[in-house]
């Protein structure tokens, strides 16, 4: 035990001590004995005018007899053990009690110690040597832990960074492109994801679009997506997606399959133990014709859903981007006319599983989106997103539409993109604002 002289030089040892006995002259004894050795001592004389001391104080040891009257020992200990007073409080209960049912009452109670009376001077002077280890441990846990939550709180704050860093490179919803229009669903299993997509003009004739993925989940992939789509918005990749033919410098799109074949070519040069590889799909669409072609490299099979329910599914599987540096990439045609919807999506829609592991797969959602076709987009989008939380979470009818029921995270990122031909007059184009 420290001198009083050393406490009192370091006010960061004080401990104050709150004494609670019905027993005047016996408060006043043990009182005597805590202030020759240093402490700060406070008295009460049962547990009710405890917890009004312990409010208006910060006490850190309470030397309570068990049997007082108006509130004794053992509920003053539940009453502090169910409060919480932002600091451990140690607890001793001082009786005449032996036996050992008593002892594991009192510690069922929340008493941390015991003291026989007449109280010993020698062993209150251990148990209270116990008492500071154990207050100066849980100091020292309280600090760490206020340091992880600043950690936490500033983890979190550069994440929300992240995700909005994220999403500035998404494109508008609704976007009118010359006839055609584009949205998206974009669910990211933690603050950023692994999937981006965007659709663009490339000249007054033609829009261009991609979907990617990129394997693993967080950060790391979120940032590996913003290095693919910064290729196809601003990087080096962006300066080859047009080109002249012969004589007459007309531009028009390269082959998609050489784009994604560059694209390998660099991202397998760059790879290296940090970087993952990602499936993508990219594409052009003559507005004026509809036409439109694209490479699959890995990603989900994209399917169109004509105005009268009927599927078409475009796409040769493909291999993901950034494995082989020699793998070779196909390109498929497709048409859309006015009313048709192309939809491109990630694993993470038809990958979900149930509680039985059974995962929602293409068909399911092929089917939902056939039949409910005259759903605006935004209205699709809610009802797969609700499809998918009953589907992994089993939610019971009767909360369908109740509006109350919020589902964690989904375990993997979650991306959809339409393209729609609207039914407009043939020969529309992209005017200058567009582009």
């Amino acid at each position: 035990m420290e001198s009083s002289g050393d406490r009192q030089s370091d006010p960061a040892a004080s401990v104050t001590v709150l004494i609670v006995d019905d027993s005047q002259s016996y408060r006043f004894l043990m009182a005597s004995m805590l202030a020759k050795s240093g402490f700060d001592v406070r008295e009460a004389e049962d547990g009710q005018q405890a917890l009004q001391l312990i409010h208006q104080h910060q006490i850190h040891i309470v030397i309570s007899d068990w049997e007082m009257p108006v509130m004794d020992g053992l509920a003053l200990c539940q009453t502090i053990r169910s409060t919480d007073f932002g600091h451990y409080i140690y607890l001793i209960l001082v009786t005449a009690r032996q036996s050992i049912e008593d002892m594991v009452i009192g510690m069922e109670s929340g008493a941390d110690d015991f003291l026989s009376k007449p109280v010993n001077q020698s062993q209150l002077r251990a148990r209270l040597h116990a008492a500071e280890r154990v207050l100066s441990l849980e100091s020292t846990l309280a600090a760490r832990n206020e340091k992880l939550t600043y950690a936490y709180q500033q983890i979190e704050a550069d994440m929300q960074a992240a995700a909005k860093l994220q999403h500035s490179v998404l494109p508008p919803h609704n976007l009118d492109l010359a006839g055609f229009q584009a949205d998206w669903m974009f669910l990211p299993s933690a603050y950023v994801s692994g999937d981006l997509l965007n659709y663009f003009p490339l000249d007054d004739r033609h829009i261009a679009f991609f979907s990617l993925d990129v394997a693993g989940h967080g950060v790391s992939a979120a940032m590996h997506s913003l290095a693919v789509a910064r290729e196809f918005l601003t990087g080096r990749i962006s300066s080859h997606l047009l080109r002249a033919p012969q004589d007459d410098g007309t531009l028009f799109p390269v082959a998609p399959h050489r784009v994604v074949s560059e694209l390998n070519k660099r991202f397998c040069l760059d790879n290296d133990e940090i970087f993952s590889y990602f499936t993508l799909i990219y594409g052009v669409i003559e507005s004026a014709t509809g036409k439109g072609v694209l490479c699959q490299a890995g990603h989900p099979t994209p399917f169109i859903v004509r105005a009268d329910g009927e599927l078409t599914v475009v796409g040769d599987g493909g291999m993901p981007v950034g494995l082989l540096v020699d793998a070779d990439y196909q390109d498929s045609d497709f048409i859309l006319t006015g009313g048709d919807r192309l939809y491109l999506y990630s694993d993470g829609i038809s990958e979900c599983e149930n509680h039985l592991q059974l995962l929602y797969g293409e068909q399911r959602l092929q089917r939902l989106l056939c039949e409910q076709r005259r759903l605006t987009k935004s209205q699709l989008f809610e009802l797969l997103e609700e499809a998918l939380n009953q589907w992994r979470c089993q939610v019971p009818e009767t909360l369908r539409h109740g509006g109350g029921h919020k589902p964690s995270l989904f375990a993997d990122d979650i991306s959809l993109m339409v393209i729609e031909h609207l039914d407009l007059p043939a020969g529309a184009h992209l005017n200058k604002e567009q582009i």
